[in-house]
């Protein structure tokens, strides 16, 4: 679902007067004037999920049908998702809480007839590898994805799941701004860099898992825990522009 949100008229207010109430959420250091409409935007957004939920059942019904299913792979996934709190809206932000990057993936094999749920840490870069092993193709020794559970032979890596954003940088120079994000565990370390408003390194900590809405900063309260996932960050960061180091 991308902007603009133009749901099909069965949809429209489909939410309005639902008597959902948000979380009160803090303004980001990152906010902007134009985000202020949120309430107006998030339920446009919801509106245009709900039209493209029915019309992805149109077409899983439509392959269904045909007998494409039998022998077909299917995926359901996303590039981002949209943020409308902390007065912050849509996807082209620096802040990446959740909203922006815990997107949906759902993988439909073929005669499979009940459902699984995986909770394990997963990236878009898992895609490919895990469709090129469950297809019979070999997994190209360049992806730096891994075969999602349940379909992977081997327990899943014990392994860091990261996020970036570098809009600001030329796609051959190093990562001088911007906004990179790892996740290990139930722990998410956000770290901010290079931008002329923030301070620089700006670093915060959450327990996505008993704080999935990113309200309670850690770094100050687990310090060890904020440093060795921010030097682990900066190593991978390291190693990431070391091909587009200028000698």
């Amino acid at each position: 679902p991308h902007y603009p949100y133009r749901a099909s008229r069965e949809f429209v207010d489909a939410f309005l007067n639902d008597g959902y109430t948000p979380i009160e959420k803090p303004v980001d250091l990152f906010a902007r004037r134009e985000s202020r409409n949120q309430p107006l935007k998030r339920r446009l957004y919801d509106e245009y999920l709900l039209y493209c939920d029915r019309e992805f059942a149109r077409l899983y019904n439509i392959l269904e049908t045909s007998g494409l299913l039998e022998n077909t792979w299917l995926v359901l996934t996303s590039d981002h998702g949209e943020c409308f709190e902390r007065g912050l809206a849509a996807h082209n932000i620096e802040a990446l809480y959740q909203p922006v990057i815990r997107i949906p993936l759902m993988i439909f094999e073929p005669g499979r007839t009940t459902g699984m749920d995986v909770y394990e840490n997963s990236s878009a870069v898992d895609v490919l590898p895990t469709l090129a092993h469950v297809t019979g193709q070999p997994v190209p020794e360049w992806t730096e994805g891994i075969v999602l559970p349940p379909f992977s032979p081997h327990p899943a890596p014990d392994r860091n799941v990261h996020s970036v954003r570098a809009i600001h940088v030329h796609r051959h120079d190093p990562i001088t701004v911007g906004t990179l994000i790892q996740v290990r565990e139930n722990y998410k370390l956000h770290y901010y860099f290079g931008y002329g408003e923030t301070p620089e390194d700006l670093v915060k900590l959450y327990d996505i898992r008993s704080d999935p809405e990113e309200m309670n900063d850690l770094a100050k309260v687990k310090p060890e825990t904020a440093a060795e996932m921010l030097n682990e960050l900066k190593m991978k960061l390291k190693e990431a522009d070391a091909p587009y180091q200028k000698s």
